[in-house]
């Protein structure tokens, strides 16, 4: 399960980013979860909320995620893909396996709330 090692790392960044704003307690943190980077929401929320949080200023903080979509281009046609669906291996307009996700396959922290 390497969502619990991105969320150590995350949580890395959270708070430094908390100590760096004089925060004592952080209530809520948003993060962007690209839909092609293969992380698993619920196994990270998880990771978060039972490993990594308790006895820590985020103890109880709220955990949102705002979903990226995947976007691909092709290199051949330049064309782009917007969904999911029609996503694979190949381009769906022209075949070519030249494909590049240009969104969704990150996870960013977006923002951190508390007092």
């Amino acid at each position: 399960m390497h969502e619990l090692g991105l969320a150590r790392d995350l949580s890395e960044i959270i708070f430094r980013k908390a100590g760096e704003n004089n925060l004592k307690k952080i209530r809520k943190i948003v993060l962007r979860l690209g839909e092609a980077s293969g992380i698993d929401e619920a196994h990270l929320r998880h990771s978060f909320t039972d490993h990594i949080f308790p006895g820590t200023m985020a103890e109880g903080a709220e955990l949102v995620f705002i979903h990226e979509p995947l976007k691909a281009a092709c290199r051949k046609c330049n064309k782009e893909v917007q969904q999911a669906e029609e996503f694979s291996l190949s381009c769906p307009f022209c075949g070519s396996y030249d494909i590049v996700i240009t969104h969704g396959k990150d996870i960013l922290l977006e923002t951190i709330d508390g007092e």
